[in-house]
């Protein structure tokens, strides 16, 4: 049986280190990689599933809102994930955002995002990249899900976190399937069929866990059927 292929989107520019890493994950994970740089056109090539990797903050007009915090936006990245979301939609094909991905999922689908997290939440997380490498926070899974089903029986899990925004209101038909202090939204899923999910820290970073590894594979199974 030949390997399903799962595309996946990183900023249109550079990210060449994410993006080799992501191959890399797709590729031990049982997966064909294919990167999208640009917008769907009506030749385009099949895949199977879609990933939407981290990034720079989703720009506010996406889910109607004004700039309450100035940040670093990617009008172009937004645009490029929309069109491949509608793309995934319409031929009912399974998606799984991670990060800034999550959030784009949940906007796509209707939901909006906090534009800033809890001060007292974030005081003691870490600043620059060496910090971040080793910052480990616990989320608490929720329900039945493919991410309970990868770090099974685990009903918490030590996670990675890299963001400053985070889902407000949750996409209708989706639901929340894992949860940090204070009851913030660490993943989602949709409530039907195809697979729709998302999670807010990183697993690529985590691929040398045995638990973040299935989180790929299983994914993967789901985009293969």
């Amino acid at each position: 049986m030949s390997r399903p292929v799962i595309a996946y989107v990183t900023a249109p520019k550079g990210d060449h280190l994410l993006s080799a890493l992501v191959w890399f994950v797709i590729s031990i994970s049982g997966g064909k990689p294919r990167r999208l740089r640009h917008e769907p056109t009506s030749g385009e090539r099949r895949f199977d599933g879609l990933i939407l990797m981290g990034g720079l903050d989703i720009h506010p007009s996406r889910y109607d809102a004004s700039i309450e915090v100035e940040s670093r936006f990617d009008p172009e990245r937004d645009a490029l994930e929309i069109s491949w979301l509608q793309h995934a939609r319409d031929h009912d094909l399974p998606v799984m955002g991670i990060c800034r991905g999550l959030q784009m999922l949940n906007v796509f689908y209707g939901g909006d995002l906090h534009q800033k997290l809890d001060a007292e939440l974030t005081q003691n997380w870490p600043n620059g990249p060496l910090g971040y490498t080793f910052f480990r926070k616990p989320v608490t899974l929720q329900g039945e899900s493919l991410l309970s089903q990868a770090v099974s029986p685990a009903n918490t899990v030590m996670v990675n976190s890299l963001h400053r925004r985070a889902v407000r209101k949750i996409a209708p038909d989706f639901h929340a399937t894992a949860c940090g202090e204070r009851g913030g939204v660490q993943a989602i899923e949709a409530d039907h069929t195809p697979l729709r999910m998302g999670v807010q820290f990183h697993p690529e970073l985590l691929v040398y866990r045995s638990d973040m590894r299935r989180l790929f594979r299983r994914f993967i199974k789901a985009c293969a059927q």
